[in-house]
């Protein structure tokens, strides 16, 4: 009697045990881990940067079912302390959870602003669209180009000299079948500049401008990121575009709302915001950062609700220093409405220079990915001291709140910045990593420091899977020797 009791004590323990862990174990905080870190052919003896907050896109381009990274930038070639060239770097990566694998890579002289894909010719195939500049001889043009990668070959479907696209989104407007490609950049003549935002089509092989391209009034209106989306579910696509207004020593956010008439841009609805009327942030040289700036708008249905939002990062100035901002926004059809707005520092200055969006954690629900820089003030004289950090943060909205969910700050050679980030399930594992990429100094040089991050949250759902298999386990053989025993109880009585 007393070694089934004894017995059946240890085997509650057990149970009670498993039970607390596996409920200890699923409260856990999940963490960002690094899974890859990639740097450049030029790392050490050239440098390679991918600045602006467009120059990474995650997309399947050759229709191989593996998701690929497609990266920009510009790179240059250093002898005896001078930079020799400058080129654009298109490169095609793709991750088997293990590798990174330089699919392909392609040069030409110039830069690469913008990187996306899309199928923009509807025939199926998914394109890469690169706008930035083209190097003829002695002359600097900007260019917006069309490319194909199929079977290990990249080929150069479509290009048009003299088109500014700092940003590109491709959506199919007017519903015909055939989408539109939305560019938004700057022009630069001499010491003037204003930003255009100009319509294409992609149609028998060539870039067609639709309508007359929109000029800004400069220092009136600059916007540099551009998006589209059905925002109040009547059926009409809206454009999005964000940036600031005025010049950069009094600017104020401004997120605008467009619709396209198939002829020209219609302004519906302009918003504009600062947190102080008077003052600006520095940058980290020392020269004028802004008040109030917008640097990438990204839009999604990030509480579920069924209605998409808009989401804009960038930075604000406080009246101190210089914070990150993030906000949430609807368009109900006639207004825009700010559903909720955070602001924070982890020094003089804090940047968001780019958002994706995506299940980061397989809860099922949309989360808000951001990434930018921290710096300390006039950190670019005193780098060794005082490194700039990249900053990677998770963000979940509910509706009414932005919650912070991961937050990973680093610093590699001289500083880093991490200026783009995106979101894919880049290994058919059914889980999504993030990637960074941007710039890193290393010895007067530059290196895009390109990572590959997933959320460590696999081991906490295995393991209570694990403990609730244990337990389940641990109750069939206490009742199975339950049962027996009983068993053999009633069997000790004799038949009446």
């Amino acid at each position: 009697m007393k070694r089934n009791t004894a017995f059946f004590s240890i085997i509650f323990i057990l149970l009670l045990a498993l039970i607390i862990l596996s409920v200890y174990m699923l409260h856990q905080p999940s963490t960002l881990v690094l899974r890859a870190e990639q740097h450049w052919e030029t790392y050490g003896v050239g440098g390679t940067c991918i600045p602006g907050s467009h120059n990474l896109f995650l997309a399947d381009v050759d229709k191989d079912g593996i998701i690929e990274i497609v990266t920009g930038g510009l790179m240059y070639q250093v002898h005896e302390g001078e930079r020799l060239t400058l080129e654009a770097p298109l490169k095609i990566w793709n991750w088997n959870s293990q590798n990174l694998t330089l699919e392909k890579s392609h040069k030409w002289p110039g830069n690469i602003e913008c990187v996306y894909a899309a199928d923009v010719d509807n025939d199926g195939e998914v394109e890469i669209i690169t706008a930035g500049s083209v190097i003829n001889g002695t002359s600097f043009s900007s260019v917006l180009r069309i490319w194909s990668w199929n079977d290990g070959a990249l080929t150069l479907e479509a290009s048009s000299e003299g088109t500014y696209g700092g940003a590109v989104f491709a959506r199919d407007l007017n519903r015909d079948g055939l989408p539109e490609i939305i560019t938004v950049g700057r022009t630069r003549v001499a010491n003037w500049s204003s930003t255009q935002l100009a319509m294409w089509q992609l149609r028998d092989g060539n870039l067609t401008l639709l309508g007359e391209p929109l000029r800004f009034e400069a220092n009136v209106t600059s916007a540099s990121t551009v998006s589209a989306c059905d925002l109040d579910g009547d059926g009409e696509i809206e454009i999005i575009t964000a940036g600031y207004s005025g010049k950069l020593e009094n600017s104020s956010g401004q997120l605008r709302i467009w619709h396209w008439n198939s002829e020209e841009f219609q302004l519906q609805a302009n918003a504009e915001w600062r947190l102080v009327e008077d003052g600006y942030g520095l940058t980290i040289a020392g020269g004028v950062q802004g008040n109030t700036v917008v640097n990438n708008v990204k839009v999604g249905d990030v509480d579920g609700d069924g209605t998409a939002e808009i989401i804009t990062g960038g930075f604000t100035y406080d009246g101190e220093s210089v914070a990150a901002q993030l906000r949430i926004w609807t368009w109900n059809g006639t207004t825009l409405l700010l559903e909720g707005s955070q602001e924070w520092t982890s020094d003089y200055l804090t940047e968001v220079k780019c958002i994706a969006l995506g299940d980061v954690d397989g809860d099922s629900h949309m989360e808000i990915v951001t990434s930018g820089i921290v710096a300390a003030y006039g950190s670019f004289n005193t780098n060794q001291t005082s490194p700039n950090h990249a900053q990677l943060s998770v963000w979940s909205w509910d509706g009414s709140s932005l919650s912070l969910a991961q937050s990973q700050e680093w610093t590699i050679g001289d500083g880093v910045c991490a200026w783009n980030v995106g979101v894919a399930d880049l290994d058919k594992n059914g889980k999504t990593e993030i990637v960074t990429v941007g710039c890193m100094g290393i010895s007067n040089l530059c290196d895009p420091d390109m990572r590959i991050w997933s959320i460590a949250s696999t081991l906490q759902v295995e393991f209570f899977i694990i403990a609730l298999s244990s337990a389940v386990i641990v109750l069939l053989v206490s009742a199975y020797f339950l049962a027996k025993k009983f068993r053999k109880r009633i069997n000790a009585f004799p038949e009446q």
